[in-house]
């Protein structure tokens, strides 16, 4: 009996700690997530001004350079079809030129201010926008060499999710009109609700990769495309197809795993060499990665939520509705551009608030769990 009762309590006691643990992991990812609301209603002015600046401004320039361009071409030359492409790869250049520089900016600035947010530190008084603009030009190549770094490897993951989706019919590369039925409204935010997923390169990568999809999308649909489209029981993708696409989310979830907390790492150190953050963030990442995983990817499944709820079901609802029957009332292609800039701009403002939320959370994570290693 005594050895019983001496095997079952060590056994109660692990048990306990388990419980124990798991609820501590609860708390402080609900504790975390306050702290970012907490930053961001205690500097709502310096940290919208810097997304609105350094984030929304670029996609909100690039779309009215677009649509002014599409706008005058089809008065002048009456045609839309033969200007569409240049003027948006026009538009992407134009935001990869101004955005390479200012994601870098932006991001910075942000999490430092995201860092010095701390309740009782007589610093979080001295926090200014012009200071936050101020430790992130300090710290320009570390912040270049970690933004040329994940957004490669996104890139690189991107292209073999892109690759098995597109065959699939299940990216947006495969579509040019949203057709006046519920299916094909339903269909088309579906496809760009998985857009949404993976995570974003950066500029100038995702101008970059925007202009390659939109070019596939010149192209005619795969015949094996069309048998999804047609048939979807009987669809069977190649081998290729699947294992590019499996390791392309796969990188896409560890690379933002590992590197997530780049940014907050080169902030919260004194400056120093251009890859000296990536070893003690690869460490930090290590040692927490189921954690790290489970909150940045619960943060980042929720904004996408969101942003379909709020954006892309209304846009989608939009064209396949409206446009169509304004292009018919009217007799003019010219309600196309005006509703591809608005939903760019609509993306983002959205994106000027979930960006600097998502930064500001990586930062505050990065506190805690520095905290949990001490």
């Amino acid at each position: 009996m005594q050895q019983v009762i001496s095997g079952a309590l060590p056994l109660a006691g692990e048990r306990e700690r388990a419980i124990a643990s798991h609820a501590q992991q609860r708390a402080a990812f609900g504790t975390t997530l306050q702290a970012a609301f907490a930053v961001f209603a205690h500097y709502p002015l310096p940290i919208l001004t810097c997304s609105l600046l350094c984030f929304a401004g670029v996609v909100i320039t690039g779309a009215l350079v677009y649509a002014a361009i599409m706008l005058h071409g089809m008065a002048t030359q009456n045609s839309y079809f033969s200007l569409a492409a240049s003027a948006f790869y026009l538009q992407m250049q134009l935001q990869a030129a101004i955005g390479a520089f200012t994601f870098l900016v932006g991001r910075g600035a942000i999490t430092w201010i995201a860092l010095r947010a701390v309740a009782g530190d007589p610093a979080r008084e001295q926090v200014t926008l012009r200071a936050a603009f101020g430790a992130a030009l300090q710290r320009w190549k570390p912040l270049l060499a970690s933004s040329l770094l994940y957004g490669a490897l996104i890139t690189i993951s991107l292209a073999g999710i892109t690759w098995m989706l597109r065959e699939a019919r299940l990216d947006v590369s495969n579509y040019r009109w949203v057709r006046r039925d519920a299916n094909s409204i339903l269909n088309m935010t579906v496809v760009r609700a998985i857009a949404q997923l993976p995570p974003d390169p950066g500029s100038p990568f995702t101008e970059l990769y925007s202009a390659v999809r939109y070019h596939l999308a010149r192209q005619s649909g795969s015949s094996l495309g069309w048998a999804l489209y047609q048939q979807p029981a009987t669809l069977k993708l190649p081998a290729p197809l699947l294992l590019a696409g499996v390791a392309g989310a796969l990188l896409a979830f560890a690379t933002e795993v590992l590197l997530c907390m780049r940014t907050a790492r080169i902030m919260h150190t004194a400056p120093g060499g251009i890859l000296s953050w990536l070893a003690p963030t690869l460490r930090l990442s290590l040692r927490h990665f189921r954690r790290v995983a489970a909150w940045r990817w619960s943060v980042r499944l929720a904004v996408v939520l969101l942003s379909v709820a709020g954006l892309t079901l209304p846009i989608a609802m939009h064209q396949g509705i409206m446009i169509p029957a304004m292009v018919s009332a009217v007799r003019a292609y010219w309600p196309y551009p005006v509703n591809i800039s608005a939903y760019a701009i609509g993306a983002a403002l959205i994106g000027a608030f979930t960006i600097p939320f998502g930064l500001i959370f990586e930062a505050r994570m990065y506190l805690t769990l520095l905290e949990d290693d001490r």
